[in-house]
């Protein structure tokens, strides 16, 4: 067999197994399992909308499922968000905040440029794998995710808001 399908079977059977994250994103080695540094997650166009008069943006429906629920250490989350945005036309800037909280206590946060992705009004699906390290704290934890806009150099406004909670358990 070539060697690239070899490394190919062998990414595949260790992305399988809940250990690793797909070989694309960057890894630190943490205790026996691996845990992905990539945050960003992409919104891809599933189906066009029409659209709003300039300078005006509403969210029809916004949300984000975390699966499974509940986890175990060196195992893995899947994150998916689901917009439907109605938008006018014009310079739209977009940024996503994902805070992640534990205890009430914020422990992590992501900021992201996504206007470029949602030019349109439709609605669009994102999808993220989280590793957990072995590292990780036994706890409930709630993921929040913000939606600000701008039209130009105007005051930024909140578009959306939406959160999840899921556990690590033993």
């Amino acid at each position: 067999m070539p060697r690239w399908l070899t490394l190919g079977a062998i990414s595949l059977a260790a992305v399988l197994a809940g250990c690793t994250p797909p070989p694309s994103a960057q890894r630190a080695v943490v205790g026996r399992c691996h845990a992905g540094a990539g945050w960003s997650m992409a919104y891809v166009s599933l189906s066009p909308l029409g659209a709003l008069p300039a300078r005006h943006v509403q969210a029809l429906r916004y949300w984000i499922t975390v699966t499974p629920t509940i986890g175990r250490r060196c195992g893995s989350f899947l994150l998916t968000k689901h917009l439907t945005l109605l938008r006018g036309p014009g310079s739209l800037h977009i940024t996503e905040v994902r805070d992640f909280y534990a205890h009430g206590q914020l422990i992590a946060e992501h900021r992201a440029s996504v206007g470029r992705e949602i030019r349109h009004s439709g609605t669009y699906e994102g999808r993220l794998s989280l590793p957990i390290p072995m590292s990780t704290p036994f706890g409930r934890y709630r993921v929040v995710s913000l939606l600000y806009g701008r039209w130009g150099r105007r005051a930024p406004f909140l578009i959306a808001r939406t959160q999840a909670t899921f556990a690590i358990r033993p």
